[in-house]
């Protein structure tokens, strides 16, 4: 059985140096963390964005989906059902992105990113329930068409009636965001986990060649455009959005680790 967790500083004991933050300085309580993933899987993006948005140090490892590495005995042995991606910190793991989420959330630094407010809480996971349930299918349709079935069969068409109706199943969720955020900075007011969300569908969406389906709608795209100016929640000289895989990341199969160099 191989350990797909031994990458990166993990190849070294626990109590070694470079286990407790690459730039030296991560409270000796934290140790750097490993995610497997892939660049064109919007669930491993949020892993990366709430990392760089909580002060988490995380280094990225390739789970290769174009190849079924998700099926794979050594992935089932860590995520039986091969619920992607997973984290690894010490002798902790989780998969998915839920439980992922949650986790740095509370290994992380800084106030909460989850509102305080019941109300406005509540209006978070509404509008994180409608992308995850009206936009996630249709961007992997999308994102499965156009770029990832070509990277595993060099033969392989896109099916372009399937495309079409993803991109006429998006109109009315994307229209729906695009009249909430009129007048708002960020979905729900303050940045919150509905912005982590909804920007890692829209990035798969921009990488994947469909960038009008954000340009046609005004406040959508001055949302997305103070997502790519926004510094770490906690307060590091950091911007999540710089870490984005872009379309060449993600046929090279390349991911961002997140580095944190001021605490």
């Amino acid at each position: 059985m191989t350990d797909l967790f031994a990458f990166g500083s993990a190849t070294q004991s626990l109590d070694a140096e470079g286990r407790y933050g690459t730039a030296g300085d991560l409270k000796k309580t934290q140790y750097v963390m490993q995610l497997l993933g892939f660049p064109g899987d919007a669930n491993t993006l949020k892993a990366v964005i709430i990392a760089a948005e909580k002060g988490i140090e995380i280094e990225c490892g390739i789970l290769d989906i174009t190849q079924g590495a998700d099926k794979t005995e050594d992935y089932l042995n860590i995520s039986s059902l091969g619920i992607t991606p997973a984290l690894k910190e010490a002798h902790y793991q989780v998969a998915g992105d839920l439980g992922i989420l949650t986790f740095i959330e509370g290994r992380g630094l800084g106030n909460r990113l989850a509102p305080r407010n019941a109300a406005v809480l509540a209006e978070q996971n509404y509008w994180i329930d409608i992308a995850r349930t009206n936009v996630a299918p249709h961007v992997q349709t999308i994102m499965d068409e156009l770029v990832l079935k070509p990277m595993s069969d060099n033969s392989a068409q896109a099916n372009t009636n399937a495309v079409d109706v993803a991109r006429q199943a998006l109109i009315s969720p994307l229209d729906a965001l695009d009249t909430q955020l009129a007048n708002k900075e960020f979905i729900v007011g303050d940045y919150s986990y509905a912005d982590v969300h909804w920007t890692a569908y829209l990035h798969l969406l921009m990488v994947s060649g469909e960038q009008s389906l954000i340009d046609q709608r005004h406040s959508l795209s001055q949302w997305m455009d103070r997502i790519r100016l926004h510094k770490s929640f906690s307060g590091q000289n950091l911007v999540a959005y710089d870490l984005m895989p872009s379309l060449d990341d993600i046929k090279a199969k390349k991911l961002n680790n997140v580095v944190i160099t001021d605490f």
